[in-house]
């Protein structure tokens, strides 16, 4: 996810200047009688005109006091428009304090008081105010809607007066989803109407921000103009916005590598940062002067700024509206201080050998690696209770959107190994971002602040870790990249080679493992010595490790590396070590006594499910349509552009094939034909099955980060119904295995700091001790390797689901049989935090 900085300004400016229109003061003659609400709303109006003084002249808490008590009062007096505004400033003050999470609920409730009253103007108002609040949490999808929707409010002086600020907003968010000819035009646009309008405030915001999308696309020659326009207009008013400008041109000459200019200006803005109400959080001003210090080698000036930023950074996220969607953004955005820090901490301690740095970094990129995972696993398991029943119905809109924005697709036809969507077109996907935000509006609402703090990691990471792990967290980065090992007892950093020559290896090494050719051998072996190659022998004797990933490690088969070369051939790792991705050494659990100790639950396998219409097993109507989504005719059904799945034939003898090696006490649950649907899927999790087993298309959106979905079967009106992410994430999976054997399904995005989304992650969200996935498509056959994974799951002293695995893949290693190339056993691994 880039780490674009989008400015967030029109709280700060709406709230300050567009006040409700109430009755003017009254000035009684000496007949006049006024009445006594009359002067109640006086009262009010002189309220408001002192709270723009105190917000106008920062003092932003006796603001928020006064904003408190004039909205009590105003509801008192039955003042319901005044209310709305007085709530709207607390949110701005707030806002200004970076108190997100009850900002955020300032302007909700502001606005519904105001949409009550049939006050447009103050509603669209608030509706730009949550859009910046969710663009400053990097929420674009959120934020873009709501825009949207503010823009569509205005009508009247109030459209002319908020247009340049509507203008410039939209730009940043266009600029940030790289649309950048509209975001262009935009900025044009809205700079224009403010200079005419004689707005400097707004003026100066949209060359800055404009200035600033032209630093993030490195078009250095183009970015100085504006942000020097921006500065020269905030100096000459002086306005309190000066802040963002110095740290902006702090970040151009560091770029333009003239780091003592970078330096004072940076310095400026660490000074002003103190100051409440900045438009940015005071911690990414000392990331940004200590990058110019690492880039100075001042390693511990630059190290005592990041230090400061990564506290500061986490009392942010703390202030974050709840809700996993914000939380991950936000884990994105700061994960750029962690990663600063690290490289800081890690060049002083090749220099120094003092072990508490490499303590220090350990501990800095674990405490914010998953952090969002951590959270939502702490939290209460009835909180997705507590949401309202239009999140669900918005659910099954999302999910059929993503299906209908596949099915629309140009060619888009999927078989059983699954296939490669083309580009969408731009309605499709904001229909996408519409629902997505109401998913995340009301998760802000319900959810809960849980923040999880990983005081003396390292020493909890070697107490819970097993006498026979290793750990091994990676770092990806340049100009150098990074591993920390550790053990019960034991501890290290190693240097590994800069990020680009890792990844190029990486992504060769792979390939050809997919492909099966002859270049996969050498290049795993190239590739194992360039990440473990140099890691002592007490760690790399361990014959179980556990990976805490980064990057396009991600993608890795791990377990076709190759160890040694024998006369006889290759040994692979996964003869030697049993392999298991971790989301964070932060997320590791003790060691359990085994697997099979669950195995007195049941066994789930969903299989076999009607795909097309051309299946005889569907019995439904050959005409009629569902609004929105799948039209089934028997013509659609045909159709190129439609989402025409293959059977999977085989899926159904792999599955009952599992459930009968699993021998679980109950009778199995199998889920095949028109049976695999989302009814009887939901009922079956809530018997708590041990294990979960899919066998089944799981299909990509193409949309960037967009997670997989899991397809089941046709409904008798034709629709296809599916279960994505957000849906797994509220089953209760809690201490299952779930295991995903279908098309590419541990393939989604690695995140920064978050790491690998999609299905696995949803599914350790739901609980479920241990994933079973696939980096690419493998064959729809009996499901031998999964025979012997579970095989080995039932009759192991202690089996965990990585050691199962690790055997499965050496019988097929050995069988002689064309599953003994890698290209098949080497797809599958295991993610999953507990031993």
């Amino acid at each position: 996810m880039r780490t674009r900085l989008v400015f967030s300004f029109l709280s700060i400016i709406l709230l300050a200047r567009t006040l409700v229109r109430s009755a003017p003061p009254v000035t009684p003659g000496k007949s006049a009688v006024v009445s006594p609400q009359t002067v109640r709303t006086n009262l009010l109006n002189a309220k408001l005109r002192r709270f723009k003084t105190l917000y106008t002249a920062g003092d932003f808490h006796a603001a928020t006091a006064l904003a408190r008590q004039g909205y009590r009062d105003a509801m008192e007096a039955l003042e319901s428009k005044i209310a709305a505004q007085f709530l709207g400033n607390l949110g701005g003050c707030l806002f200004a304090l970076h108190q997100y999470q009850e900002a955020l609920q300032a302007y909700i409730k502001a606005r519904q008081l105001a949409e009550a009253a049939g006050n447009n103007a103050t509603a669209a108002a608030l509706d730009f105010n949550i859009s910046s609040l969710y663009s400053q949490l990097h929420q674009m999808d959120t934020a873009t809607e709501s825009a949207r929707r503010a823009i569509q409010e205005l009508s009247g002086d109030a459209r002319a007066q908020q247009l340049p600020k509507a203008l410039i907003q939209l730009a940043n968010l266009y600029a940030y989803q790289d649309r950048m000819p509209d975001a262009l035009a935009l900025y044009r646009q809205g700079i224009g109407a403010a200079d005419r309008a004689g707005d400097l405030d707004t003026q100066a915001l949209g060359w800055n921000a404009l200035g600033f999308e032209y630093l993030e696309h490195r078009e250095f020659s183009k970015a100085e103009s504006p942000l020097f326009e921006a500065y020269r207009i905030r100096k000459l008013n002086h306005f309190r916005t000066i802040e963002s400008s110095y740290r902006n041109l702090g970040m151009l000459r560091l770029e333009q590598s003239d780091a003592p200019a970078s330096s004072r200006l940076l310095d400026q803005a660490v000074e002003l940062s103190g100051q409440p109400g900045g438009l940015r959080p005071a911690w990414e001003v000392y990331y940004a002067r200590g990058r110019v210090r690492l880039k100075q080698n001042r390693l511990h000036d630059a190290l005592d700024d990041l230090r400061i930023a990564a506290r500061l950074a986490r009392t942010w996220r703390r202030a974050a509206p709840p809700g996993d969607a914000t939380r991950i953004s936000t884990e994105n955005y700061i994960q750029k201080v962690h990663s600063a820090l690290v490289e800081a901490g890690n060049t002083l301690y090749f220099e120094t050998h003092d072990p508490s740095l490499a303590q220090e970094t350990f501990e800095s990129a674990e405490a914010n690696r998953a952090a969002s995972l951590r959270a939502l696993l702490a939290q209460p398991r009835d909180w997705r209770s507590r949401l309202p029943a239009e999140y669900w119905e918005t659910l099954r809109k999302l999910e059929s959107a993503e299906v209908e924005l596949l099915r629309t697709r140009s060619g888009a036809t999927f078989g059983a190994a699954g296939g490669v969507p083309p580009a969408t077109d731009r309605s499709a996907v904001d229909r996408l971002q519409q629902l997505q935000a109401a998913l995340i509006q009301w998760e802000s609402q319900a959810g809960s602040d849980t923040d999880v703090e990983l005081p003396g990691l390292l020493g909890h990471v070697q107490g819970d870790i097993a006498p026979d792990a290793a750990l091994f967290a990676f770092h990806l980065a340049s100009p150098n990249s990074y591993v920390w090992a550790v053990s019960r007892g034991r501890f290290a950093l190693y240097r590994l080679p800069p990020s680009p020559l890792l990844v190029n290896l990486a992504d060769r090494f792979s390939r050809a493992v997919r492909d099966g050719n002859n270049e996969a051998q050498p290049a795993g072996s190239q590739l194992f010595q360039a990440l473990f190659g140099q890691i002592g022998a007490a760690f790399r004797g361990k014959p179980h490790w556990l990976l805490v990933l980064d990057s396009q490690l991600f993608e890795l088969p791990f377990a076709a590396l190759v160890v040694e070369t024998h006369s006889t051939g290759p040994v692979f790792l996964a003869e030697r070590h049993s392999l298991q991705v971790l989301s964070g050494a932060g997320m590791l659990a003790p060691p359990s006594s085994g697997f099979a100790n669950a195995s007195l639950g049941s066994f789930l396998g969903v299989a076999d499910a009607v795909y097309n219409m051309a299946d005889p097993r569907w019995t439904g109507s050959r005409r009629g349509s569902f609004a929105g989504f799948y039209l089934a005719s028997a013509s659609d059904s045909m159709a190129p552009a439609g989402l025409h799945l293959a059977r999977l034939r085989g899926s159904a003898g792999e599955v009952a094939a599992c459930a009968a090696e699993w021998r679980g006490p109950q009778a199995p649950v199998l889920l095949e034909g028109a049976s695999a649907c989302r009814q009887r899927l939901r009922s079956a999790i809530q018997g708590h099955p041990a294990v979960v087993h899919f066998a089944a298309h799981m299909i990509h959106s193409g949309q960037g980060d967009r997670p997989g979905l899991i397809v089941l079967s046709l409904t008798p009106s034709g629709q296809h119904e599916v279960v994505g992410p957000a849906e797994i994430a509220t089953w209760n999976l809690e201490g299952a295995l779930v295991s995903l054997s279908g098309c590419a399904s541990g393939s989604a995005a690695a995140l920064p700091g978050t790491g690998l989304m999609g299905l696995t992650r949803a599914c350790q969200a739901a609980g479920a001790k241990a994933v079973v996935a696939s980096h690419w498509p493998t064959p729809d056959d009996t499901g031998a390797l999964f025979l012997s994974f579970y095989r080995s799951l039932r009759d192991g002293p202690r089996t965990e689901p990585a050691v199962a695995l690790q055997r499965a893949q050496i019988d097929m290693l050995r069988s002689g049989s064309w599953r003994s190339n890698p290209r098949y056993w080497a797809a599958y691994f295991v993610t999953g935090n507990q031993q």
